[in-house]
């Protein structure tokens, strides 16, 4: 059973409080998974300055990267899932997850609203969604500057 808001309060108000559990739950992630690159980066970075004429070794060097970030992104969207199923605001895994997928990338054209108080929850999970874009775009950028810059 999904838990109702009081009427009395700023409609988004308990959304504001339920969203920090997966918005924090989501930044943790988004940490570990860019930790994770960083590792990557300077594991096989040197590797390329060394052969700094090799570029098929920095293009799967960078699709490693990028399936790295897409990995932490997806693992994200299943914290959200897994919340809205454990809240009983969705009724199936898969209908959770197709929300989540939908609602993350900011897309949400042709899934319904959540019921209630609830209806605008999924704008919280858009809001983190392009903050860890924007997280994983500037990494990605400077893993890229690097490495450019190994041609000078």
């Amino acid at each position: 059973m999904a838990v109702e808001a009081p009427t009395h309060l700023f409609p988004y108000t308990q959304q504001i409080l339920f969203a920090l559990i997966p918005v924090g739950a989501t930044v943790v992630c988004h940490g570990v998974g860019m930790a994770v690159v960083r590792r990557h980066y300077r594991r096989f970075a040197p590797h390329l300055l060394q052969n700094a004429g090799n570029s098929l070794a920095r293009t799967f060097f960078m699709i490693a990267i990028v399936a790295l970030m897409l990995l932490t992104h997806f693992a994200e969207v299943i914290i959200w899932a897994m919340f809205y199923l454990a809240m009983g605001l969705l009724a199936s895994t898969q209908e959770a997850m197709y929300y989540s997928m939908e609602y993350y990338t900011t897309l949400a054209i042709s899934v319904h609203k959540l019921a209630g108080t609830w209806a605008g929850f999924g704008g919280f999970e858009s809001m983190t969604a392009m903050l860890m874009f924007g997280w994983s775009t500037a990494v990605l950028a400077a893993v890229v500057q690097k490495l450019h810059s190994i041609d000078e």
